[in-house]
């Protein structure tokens, strides 16, 4: 007679997931290495709100509102016209617009942006380009000045 129940050696198994894609190190080296799970290529182009929860990075064009409650960064063929909120933003490409919020916000060389950046913590490496106003925030939140500074 023929068995009743089939061997558990004939189940077949699983393919294991994909493996997350590295992340350059950025050049500077202030953020350090981290995996990027979500990349938006470089021939992709979006028009709307994108929200991303694991570290990301843009070298497309983006024009819209862009959230991220970990890394962005926006590759050297990266564009992004409009609003980014993000907890660390890393900028080697173009960024047109506000950066509002961020605990720390880096501009590698070669990379351009102009707009308002409001952080915690600004790091601007040389041969980048700023063109925009700035506010730091402090830990409590926004800092308001009643007096111009002396010195």
């Amino acid at each position: 007679m023929g068995e009743r129940w089939p061997s558990r050696r004939s189940i077949p198994t699983k393919p294991a997931a994909p493996r997350p894609i590295p992340a350059r190190a950025p050049e500077a080296g202030f953020i350090g290495f981290r995996e990027v799970r979500t990349v938006l290529d470089a021939g992709t182009q979006v028009n709307g709100k994108l929200s991303f929860s694991a570290p990301t990075r843009i070298e497309g064009r983006l024009r819209g509102e862009v959230r991220a409650t970990d890394l962005l960064e926006v590759g050297a063929s990266g564009v992004v016209h409009g609003s980014i909120r993000a907890k660390s933003l890393v900028v080697a490409g173009e960024v047109r617009g506000q950066v509002l919020g961020a605990e720390r916000v880096e501009i590698q060389s070669g990379a351009r942006v102009h707009g308002l950046i409001e952080a915690r913590a600004l790091v601007i490496a040389e041969g980048a380009f700023f063109d925009g106003d700035v506010r730091m925030l402090h830990e409590e939140g926004d800092i308001t000045l009643n007096e111009p500074a002396r010195g």
